[in-house]
């Protein structure tokens, strides 16, 4: 029996609530998972006299889709502006929204504290979406919100960057992969330009200014990860929303340049990419992709090095390095695949080198969705947590079941993973267990491509677009 348990969560993205009453923006819906799973936690407490560490890796609320509103309507469309603001002010409004949104979370969070004996304690970290949690106005509030006051004020930490205790290294993972979603200083993520107010990376812009309006159309967006790959798989399957996609991205994010040699702004791939956009009419691109090969595989390659030059490719490679070589052959399916891997990678070497700088045993990080356990430097174990809203692998999906996914994608937003990682150390501080467990029975599969349903119209637009355009230009 072990005398102490560390449980670790992240990416549950908290928003506004309502999504049974038409917010399309909120990606958690297990509230009830939640609570009981809390429960059964306690208990395990409570019978075994077991202390418990419990912590939220990051991410924990979604504070960029989240309105900032006194009363939030979840059937309302709210504009870009109400989404940006970052003072203390807005990020309370939008805690309070949040709260309102998910009482059985906090409730449940309330409850698993405990002075002791036996000691059950709370950590927070923040991670790219919930930097406000910096701010002691918003950590004041949320400890008044769990009831963490008084003698139970200790019991709450929130706001680090990482733990590390145990031989136990925790931390969200967003400095580790694509520049567009790190911070200028890790530590402390508040902007250069502003120091009193939280730094918003070039990704939250992307989330802001594009996610915010096209996932009431298309909730599956932010289940594919990395936005690199997204794009891709986009202009395989979907070619006019990938450039709607690529054009807000090269609006949102500023040219980082990261190890790529540019002698002036106007060598900037992002920059050239961009003019395309803006200058061609969408409809002729999509035929052009769909009906020349060499130009579309020239603009894969113009996609590959301006997602280098502006941070998000997953790797810190050369752009040269992408547009040449065999990655440039590669149709735009499998360079997302490719993508989504070098992903995955970025996070496994950080884990390796954490561990071999810090002697951890166990390094746990979140941040990509997708849930890993993986024997790294040595003996030393990676824990990636996954997240606990909707996320698939569709490397290896048809094309069917891509068309199956844009046309019903209610058939797959239910596809959860309830994952985390829990650590039991003994009485002589050894870790005894480190093991990813997932709270919920695995979820069946979806039903296989088809229509289950008639689609609705924005759906059978998107998957005429192609063959309307081609009948239209005489390319069919």
């Amino acid at each position: 029996m072990p005398n102490k348990v560390i449980i670790i969560i992240s990416d549950t993205h908290l928003g506004a609530g309502g999504f049974d009453a038409g917010n399309k923006l909120e990606d958690f819906i297990s509230d009830e998972q939640f609570w009981q799973w809390l429960r059964q936690l306690i208990a395990e407490s409570e019978q075994n006299g077991v202390e418990m560490e419990f912590i939220i890796n990051g991410d924990w609320i979604e504070f960029l889709q989240v309105p900032d509103s006194a009363t939030f309507d979840p059937a309302m469309v709210y504009p870009t502006k109400a989404y940006t603001d970052v003072s203390v002010a807005a990020a309370l409004r939008r805690l309070e929204v949040v709260h309102a949104g998910h009482p059985l979370v906090f409730q449940a969070l309330a409850d698993f504290l405990s002075p002791g004996p036996p000691r059950r304690s709370l950590i927070i970290t923040f991670g790219n979406h919930d930097p406000e949690l910096i701010y002691p106005q918003v950590q004041r509030r949320v400890r008044e919100l769990l009831g963490a006051v008084g003698a139970k004020e200790e019991l709450v930490t929130i706001g680090q960057r990482s733990y590390f205790a145990h031989g136990v290294y925790v931390e969200h993972g967003n400095a580790y992969t694509e520049m567009v979603n790190r911070f200028k200083n890790p530590d402390h993520p508040f902007d250069p330009k502003k120091p009193s107010l939280v730094e918003r990376p070039p990704g939250s812009y992307v989330v802001t200014d594009f996610y915010n309006q096209i996932e009431r159309e298309r909730p599956w967006i932010d289940g594919v990860q990395p936005m690199s790959s997204l794009i891709f798989y986009g202009l395989a399957y979907d070619p006019a929303f990938a450039l709607r996609a690529l054009k807000a991205f090269l609006l949102a994010a500023p040219a980082i340049l990261v190890n790529v040699a540019a002698a002036s702004k106007s060598d900037d791939a992002g920059d050239l990419l961009l003019a395309m956009l803006e200058n061609e009419d969408e409809a002729t691109l999509v035929a052009r992709l769909d009906s020349d090969p060499e130009f579309a595989a020239d603009f894969s390659n113009k996609v590959a090095a301006a997602l280098a030059v502006r941070g998000a490719a997953p790797s810190l490679a050369p752009a040269a390095s992408l547009t040449t070589g065999p990655a440039a052959g590669k149709p735009p399916a499998e360079r997302a695949k490719e993508i989504t891997e070098q992903y995955w990678r970025a996070l496994e070497e950080a884990a390796a080198q954490r561990a071999q700088e810090l002697q951890a045993q166990v390094v746990s990080f979140g941040h990509i969705h997708v849930p890993m356990e993986k024997s790294v430097a040595g003996n030393a174990i990676y824990l990636n947590t996954g997240a606990w809203v909707w996320n698939a692998d569709f490397g290896q999906a048809s094309e069917a079941v891509w068309h199956d996914l844009i046309t019903h994608p209610e058939k797959y937003m239910h596809q959860r993973r309830l994952t985390y990682a829990r650590i039991d150390i003994s009485d002589d501080s050894s870790i005894t267990v480190a093991r990813l467990l997932q709270v919920n029975d695995p979820p069946p599969p979806p039903p296989p491509p088809g229509e289950t349903t008639k689609p609705g119209l924005w759906a059978r637009l998107v998957l005429g677009l192609r063959k309307v355009v081609s009948m239209l230009t005489g390319w069919l």
